[in-house]
């Protein structure tokens, strides 16, 4: 979100820079005054100049955030052909709108009287007016290359946002530095506007990249996310009737880097608000939560698995109903108080004399005793000195994951600590479980042995069913992590 915002925003302000630099030196404001017939001339040229500049630099905004700069160029261009026509419409209807509400409020423009503070309030209005219907025909071409409605209409209202504050900042500089104009001409009838053009035209390009982003963002319906693979973290609107994934540069979901991942290679459709995953026949299919689909409808959370890249799914239609799905699971994985007989590092019956149990350390012995994976967590430790004793099994090499998309894979128990959890960097990164804590885990070798020790997890982690806070874990034990069960091997 945030890149898009900063590109709008930059790309937006440098088209208004360069649209002052090439209009300032070939358009004679100060002729304009006093010919109508010049006027109109002028405001051609101003909006071809206008048009150019604002369409070739918004027009690549879309392409350059999906990360395809090669096709920005080229709707760049086609941008600047929409806005040539776009920018001359709506000047002159800005012109014509800034003019008569001038008018009716006691203000005529073009008098190139000196600006005062009363004014400023009554041509503030129209000055604003007039630059809001420019800023809106400079988002109608900006978003009518990105080939969505949606998109469109999202660009035309932050185009109309950007124009007003645009407007503003022209009425405010020009006013500031007026006075030094008249003083300069010696009262003489002069255009003052230069410095309210050199501040209002980057301002209202500025503005505009940054409200259609912004506007795009806040009245997006469905968008997905690059969670694995190349450009992760991305994210790209699902806002048109068919959306194609693949590695086309003019897929709306572009996905580089893998070449098992065909041009075309699947599809979300929107039919009724609800959102339609369809693959396309590649060779290497489409995953949907980990199980290959043909078909399949989509709802808030889902992850799409395409070749090596991995996509998360949002739909704001059906993201409470999948919260609360959520918030029953966790509550039903939350761990249970445990009872005084039992213990809350191990969850095994306490010794009722010495109330020592099956992780006590006692003296002398120099490692923590475990009890057999398969026992009973009801039978209480036996043992010749009154503690558990360790017992025989083979110690852990690999943990096998059973379930959700990385079902199956493999990680090799190696060095002395392997840390679990949903947020990048950990060792073993289970991040398709949102019941899974961002830190939930850690396995450590301690004497030989491997030690699971939660890292107060939300919804606890699980030995063969029970809930642990530190236990020894051998070959053979499941080990359950939110809703996510791992084989220890």
């Amino acid at each position: 979100m945030f890149g898009r915002l900063l590109l709008g925003l930059v790309l937006g302000g440098a088209g208004g820079a360069v649209a002052f630099l090439i209009q300032e030196p070939l358009i004679d404001h100060q002729k304009a005054l006093f010919d109508p017939a010049v006027a109109v001339e002028q405001t051609v040229w101003l909006s071809i100049i206008l048009g150019a500049c604002y369409g070739f630099s918004l027009g690549m905004v879309d392409s350059l955030t999906r990360g395809v700069p090669g096709q920005a160029l080229r709707k760049g261009a086609i941008a600047v052909l929409i806005g040539l026509p776009g920018a001359t419409i709506a000047l002159f209807m800005g012109n014509i709108a800034y003019g008569t509400l001038s008018n009716l409020l006691g203000n005529p423009a073009g008098t190139g009287a000196p600006p005062t503070p009363l004014g400023f309030v009554t041509d503030i209005v129209p000055r604003t007016i007039g630059w809001t219907l420019l800023g809106l025909g400079i988002g109608a071409a900006a978003g009518a290359v990105t080939g969505s409605t949606k998109r469109w209409w999202h660009s035309v209202i932050g185009g109309a946002i950007g124009g007003a504050l645009g407007g503003i900042a022209f009425q405010i500089f020009t006013l500031i530095f007026a006075p030094l104009y008249l003083a300069m001409s010696g009262g003489e009838r002069v255009e003052v506007g230069a410095p309210g053009r050199a501040v209002g035209f980057p301002v209202l390009g500025a503005s505009i990249g940054f409200f259609i982003a912004l506007v795009q963002e806040a009245l997006k319906a469905a968008w997905v996310r690059v969670i694995v693979g190349r450009n992760e973290g991305k994210e790209y609107p699902v806002d048109k009737p068919v959306c194609i994934i693949g590695r086309d540069e003019y897929a709306d979901i572009p996905l580089f880097g893998d070449t098992h991942i065909a041009p075309q290679h699947a599809r979300i459709i929107r039919q009724q608000n609800r959102h339609l995953l369809e693959d396309l026949g590649a060779p290497a299919g489409t995953l949907l939560n980990g199980q290959p689909v043909q078909q399949a409808w989509l709802k808030d959370g889902d992850l799409i698995q395409i070749g090596s890249m991995r996509l998360q799914f949002f739909e704001r239609a059906t993201r409470s109903v999948v919260r609360e799905a959520m918030e029953r699971i966790e509550q039903l994985s939350s761990r249970p108080p445990l009872p005084d007989y039992l213990c809350p590092y191990c969850g095994e019956r306490k010794d009722p004399v010495t109330g020592q149990c099956a992780c006590s350390v006692l003296p002398g012995t120099p490692a923590p005793a475990a009890v057999a994976s398969g026992a009973s967590p009801a039978a209480p430790p036996s043992s010749a000195g009154g503690a558990a004793q360790p017992a025989v099994g083979t110690v852990p090499t690999r943990l096998v994951i059973l379930g959700g998309v990385k079902a199956g894979a493999i990680f090799p128990l190696q060095g002395d600590v392997l840390t679990i959890g949903r947020e990048p960097g950990r060792d073993l990164q289970i991040d398709f479980d949102p019941t899974v804590s961002r830190r939930h885990a850690r396995l450590e070798r301690q004497g030989g042995q491997w030690v699971l020790i939660d890292e107060g997890s939300r919804n606890g982690s699980f030995v063969n069913g029970q809930p642990v806070q530190q236990r020894v874990i051998q070959a053979g034990d499941v080990l359950r992590f939110g809703n996510t069960e791992i084989r220890v091997e």
